[in-house]
């Protein structure tokens, strides 16, 4: 039985993981900074403060047992000029994106390394490796996830770590709501991200998938 923390498991992407992990018999402990009454399954965490991810990962231990799945969906995306782009936009989005990123894949990782091994799984963006405007903290938060993944591979391929990076292209989520020049057809659901990352969850350690981009037919919008 794979034991599984959701990190950001409140939002659209979040939210259909753990539906489609819970469907499938895997044990989900769903959290976010928007959760206010915890249970057992659902709990606060701020990313950015490293206190409430220790305890986060103490108490999904408390519910689950050991865990062997950390998936990462948190993120925050300012989509601005970099020339009007505010230091408080540009530290909150690498704050959300990195810095949680990292703290959450090291104290998994800490775990994980005397008890055989697990999985770690990050939600990156097409912005990880392609050049594209109005993304300079998007990016950026992104192009260090995607370098935080490929360290957390090397340093964890001694003890059965494998971290994964989910490169998206568009997926259809709130954030397009509001623009209906865009169409849910020309994008990923967020059940085609849950189906994937829910692929690589149950894989046996023997298999590292480092990374997989996963894009809707037209490619990048």
């Amino acid at each position: 039985m794979r034991n599984v923390i959701v990190v950001g498991g409140t939002g659209d992407i979040g939210s259909a993981v753990t539906r489609k992990l819970r469907a499938e018999g895997l044990r989900v402990v769903c959290s976010a900074n928007d959760v206010t009454l915890e249970t057992p399954d659902t709990l606060h965490v701020d990313v950015t403060r490293e206190d409430s991810v220790l305890s986060m990962f103490d108490k999904a231990e408390a519910a689950l047992g050991p865990v062997s799945v950390l998936i990462n969906c948190t993120g925050v995306g300012v989509f601005t000029p970099l020339h009007e782009t505010s230091l408080e936009d540009w530290s909150r989005t690498l704050d959300v994106n990195l810095t949680g990123t990292f703290l959450c894949a090291r104290e998994a990782f800490r775990r994980m390394k005397s008890r055989g091994g697990g999985r770690l799984i990050h939600i990156g963006s097409v912005s990880d490796h392609l050049t594209l405007p109005m993304n300079g903290a998007y990016a950026a938060s992104k192009h260090g996830v995607r370098g935080l993944t490929g360290v957390l591979n090397e340093e964890g391929k001694a003890f059965g770590i494998r971290a994964t990076l989910l490169s998206l292209g568009a997926v259809y989520t709130s954030f397009w709501k509001s623009r209906p020049e865009f169409s849910p057809a020309d994008m990923l659901s967020v059940e085609d991200v849950a189906q994937c990352i829910w692929e690589v969850a149950i894989k046996p350690l023997n298999v590292r998938v480092d990374e997989v981009r996963l894009v809707p037919p037209q490619g990048v919008l």
